[in-house]
């Protein structure tokens, strides 16, 4: 196997055993509450999912922060000094400080280790679209691909990561500046349920709107089998405290798209603090790009 780093940002949102399984480097973003900071770990372990979640369904309006040069710098070094090279995989530059900060500390630490290499990867993802490209990545080191093989396979496939998911409460919208209040006021009170996806530049941006959940769904499923890349590729649904209705997007992806292994993750900390409570989504490497 090849002997290089993989890192990435919690805003992945991977399953814990997932980057333990391959070993993957993960830098934590914050979340405050009330005047309290925890750690966006992708286990939970400060701030368990269903305490967010219920938080924000009690009205709280939690804020985030972003990784640091310095926490950067504290994971690095340590695998620069033992001889490894790193890749890193970040969260959606467009949307977070997060990228910008890895970069500045790996120029820092490439003038002090000139004989290591630093590569990083702006993926214009967020959630488990990032998560799935981090996941991809480890699996070509697995198979002994070198750290520019895996830059390129990443760089390759990043276009073509699709985001489809949907909101309950579209007032969650209106902080981050997705809709206005009016809209979200009507769009509750007729049961609007928007799709929304994320772009090539890593933003967010309105798909449809559609009336009811079910219609949602079977929108999130038509896309997929239109546009799915390779049905045995992991397909990812994350889910903002919604284990029911991620349960039966799953089985929908299952039955009628195909897809041998769909896999159920929390939308965690920091992108559930922009998404809300109950939002579902279906991340997957489609063919097409991301239109």
């Amino acid at each position: 196997m090849a002997d290089f780093t993989i890192l990435t940002d919690s805003t992945c949102d991977l399953p814990q055993e997932i980057a333990d399984k391959y070993d993957i480097k993960v830098a934590c973003l914050s979340v405050i509450i009330d005047g309290k900071q925890y750690k966006n770990y992708l286990d939970g372990r400060e701030l368990s999912f269903p305490d967010l979640y219920n938080a924000m369904r009690n009205k709280k309006l939690p804020t985030t922060s972003a990784v640091n040069v310095t926490d950067f710098l504290e994971i690095m070094e340590p695998e620069l000094k033992a001889g490894k090279d790193i890749i890193y995989i970040g969260f959606a530059s467009v949307m977070s400080g997060t990228y910008s900060a890895g970069c500045v500390a790996a120029n820092e630490l490439l003038e002090k280790y000139p004989d290591r290499k630093i590569i990083t990867i702006d993926t214009k993802c967020a959630t488990a679209g990032e998560g799935l490209l981090v996941e991809l990545c480890a699996i070509e080191r697995e198979k002994g691909k070198s750290i520019e093989e895996c830059a390129e396979f990443v760089n390759k496939h990043l276009p073509n990561v699709r985001h489809m998911f949907t909101v309950n409460d579209l007032f969650h919208l209106v902080r981050g500046g997705r809709t206005t209040r009016g809209t979200a006021l009507m769009g509750s009170l007729i049961g609007i349920k928007p799709i929304l996806r994320v772009n090539d530049e890593g933003y967010v941006e309105a798909y449809l709107k559609l009336r009811g959940r079910k219609k949602a769904f079977k929108t999130i499923v038509e896309d997929a089998k239109t546009h799915i890349l390779d049905k045995s590729i992991p397909f990812y649904i994350a889910h903002g405290d919604d284990l029911e209705g991620a349960e039966e997007l799953a089985r929908m992806i299952k039955e009628e798209v195909g897809c041998s292994d769909v896999r159920i993750t929390y939308l965690g900390a920091v992108c559930g603090c922009h998404g809300g409570p109950d939002l579902v989504g279906a991340f997957y490497l489609g063919k097409d790009g991301r239109d």
